[in-house]
């Protein structure tokens, strides 16, 4: 089956996309690793997957996405989005620098889509 262009089976998951998208190139970008290792099947580096754990952690707190959806969006298991989620609330409540740039890149994901919760 195909679809004519601009047309998509589920404009849900067009929209869960272009914030995956968003969330990946933010994170790729402050930590300094290529999109195409956070979008790896492998856990890669520990670089990549901290900043993966990161942008999973940020869809979730921006747009309170369901640990389903994030497992679609970064085709993992969703225990593992669970465990991604919690780790980085963990780190963050020990360090404020992190903090500071959770609550940075959390701004700029809602500005990028003019998201209001």
């Amino acid at each position: 089956m195909g679809f004519g262009m601009g047309t998509f089976p589920d404009p849900a998951i067009f929209l869960l996309s272009q914030r995956a998208g968003l969330a990946q190139l933010l994170c790729a970008q402050l930590y300094n690793v290529p999109v195409a290792e956070l979008q790896a099947p492998s856990r890669g580096r520990p670089r990549a997957a901290r900043a993966r754990q990161i942008a999973i952690h940020l869809l979730r707190q921006v747009f309170r996405l369901s640990d389903h959806d994030l497992a679609i969006a970064f085709r993992r298991d969703p225990s593992t989005v669970r465990h991604a989620c919690q780790l980085v609330a963990r780190l963050r409540k020990g360090d404020d620098e992190l903090d500071a740039t959770l609550r940075w890149m959390e701004s700029h994901l809602r500005r990028a889509t003019r998201f209001k919760p």
